[in-house]
């Protein structure tokens, strides 16, 4: 039984697809007359077919009789339309096609087509500047290298930047969405302040984006949109002045070669990684003062923390004119081992905690001792204010080396003298 054709109008001429078998497959044949003489086209695909029917239905329309039935504006306007659309290469009336679908769809908004046009190549400029995401993440952590970012930082930035990627491996920056970043976070098996940090991260590397004009800069990106999680407070771990007292006679008994590490770690509030780059030329034993330079973006300027009493006398021993303190790139461990033997409970970050909370108990001024430590005030204000009082501040900052025994002078043996025989008379 013969297939009935596909019949295509546009109400003055008409065109049928019929479908035929050639070798067993089927395949799709135009029929129509143009110019007095019957056409036939055979096409492999039916899309394919009735799309060239309906560019030959366009030509149609505007050839023969119908071009008589034309006024003089409207055979103006299709001379001047079909200039217009000479560039595209495709007939004027697949373009009014188009151009009709998209004004329905933008049907009651005040936007223009030309509007649409322009926000979507605003949105897509990283596609024109061929760069894919992993090239684009690469080129975040090299400009945040040269700004000084190192260590930990810079390897948390690569790790989450390349994770983010491998979970949507060959997705464009420009087509990440604020559900799906939520989504892949929210996923992970993280604590909140590790989510977090990733947040962050992604953050600075949108606003890097629109820096570098690969995302929108007149809005806010994907990334900023994302999920807060709440993390948990947690209560600040300090150290005893009784705890001090035994750390440091440890380190000067079993290791002297990591007290100045533990000193300047009771005694300064700095950070671990901002210990292990402390040399002993930033130590100004005259003008009394330590020079801190930290490695975080937030906090790169260099901070100038008093060289107190304790710390003087417990570094005066060891002092060397140049060097790092420590040799050890990871002292904490070392530190841990040697501590082991004792009865001192380890606190996490345990020396930067105590030196905040006794420094604030002992001077009562936030500001100042977020200075010291290249912290915030509110953050000072919160954690940290009303732990102590005064007296336990003075008794951690009056922790000083054990006094040595005085030398005093030998005493001389007793002489006993001679015994005199009596001379005989």
């Amino acid at each position: 039984m013969s297939q009935q054709p596909i019949v295509l109008t546009n109400g003055q001429h008409e065109i049928k697809i019929y479908t035929v078998q050639n070798r067993g497959r089927s395949v799709y044949q135009l029929s129509y007359y143009e110019g007095g003489h019957r056409e036939r086209k055979t096409f492999g695909k039916l899309a394919v077919a009735r799309r060239e029917a309906k560019l030959v239905l366009g030509r149609l329309a505007v050839n023969g009789h119908d071009a008589a039935e034309l006024s003089t504006a409207d055979m103006e306007s299709y001379v001047v339309g079909k200039k217009h659309v000479a560039a595209t290469g495709l007939p004027l009336h697949v373009c009014a096609e188009i151009f009709s679908q998209a004004h329905a769809k933008l049907a009651g908004r005040s936007a223009s087509i030309m509007d649409v046009v322009n926000f979507y190549l605003e949105f897509h400029r990283d596609q024109g500047a061929g760069k894919n995401f992993v090239s684009l993440a690469a080129d975040f952590a090299t400009g945040r290298e040269a700004m000084g970012v190192t260590g930990d930082h810079l390897a948390n930035i690569k790790r989450q930047l390349r994770r983010l990627a491998e979970a949507h491996s060959g997705r464009a920056l420009a087509l990440y969405r604020t559900p799906d970043l939520d989504k892949w976070l929210g996923g992970q098996n993280w604590k909140p302040v590790s989510k977090n940090d990733a947040r962050k991260v992604l953050i600075a590397f949108g606003n890097w984006a629109k820096a570098n004009g690969y995302l929108p800069t007149d809005r806010p990106t994907e990334f900023d949109g994302m999920v807060v999680y709440k993390e948990a407070s947690t209560k600040v771990a300090i150290y005893s002045a009784a705890d001090l007292r035994v750390i440091l006679d440890t380190m000067q008994t079993k290791r002297p070669d990591l007290l100045p590490w533990a000193a300047c770690a009771a005694f300064l509030g700095a950070r671990v990684s901002e210990l292990t780059h402390l040399h002993w030329e930033n130590i100004n034993f005259e003008r009394g003062f330590v020079e801190v330079a930290s490695k975080k973006v937030r906090t790169k300027a260099r901070r100038l923390v008093p060289l107190n009493d304790a710390l003087r006398a417990w570094l005066l021993p060891c002092k060397k004119d140049k060097g790092p303190i420590t040799k050890w790139p990871d002292s904490r461990a070392i530190f841990g081992r040697v501590m082991a033997d004792t009865e001192v409970e380890l606190k996490d970050n345990g020396f930067r905690h105590s030196y905040i909370t006794y420094r604030v108990a002992q001077i009562n001024d936030t500001a100042r001792v977020a200075l010291e430590c290249g912290n915030s005030p509110e953050v000072i204000f919160a954690h940290y204010r009303e732990l102590v009082g005064p007296d336990e501040a003075a008794a951690w900052f009056a922790t000083m080396p054990p006094a040595k025994a005085p030398t005093l002078p030998a005493v001389p043996a007793k002489v006993t003298p001679p015994t005199v025989e009596p001379v005989a008379a």
